[in-house]
């Protein structure tokens, strides 16, 4: 299992994990020590989204990369 894998799965599961604590707030509302919980969770979805993003970006080749293609149009225009 390559790293992006683990990656998305982690995501998958970071996001039905929320999803069941959103519920739960909406329905019970969250004491502290769940609202501490949830967004900590939050933060670590969002770093993993971050991540993945990022290794899916070194996974490209060089040519389809964005920051490539800036590069390239600036080198044209010289």
């Amino acid at each position: 299992m390559s790293y992006t894998e683990v990656l998305e799965r982690k995501s998958e599961i970071l996001k039905k994990t929320m999803e069941n604590w959103i519920l739960k707030e909406n329905r019970d509302g969250l004491n502290r020590q769940e609202a501490h919980i949830y967004r900590n969770m939050l933060k670590e979805l969002h770093q993993n989204e971050q991540e993945l993003n990022t290794a899916r970006g070194e996974e490209r080749p060089e040519e389809e990369r964005p920051e490539v293609q800036k590069r390239e149009a600036a080198t044209a225009l010289r």
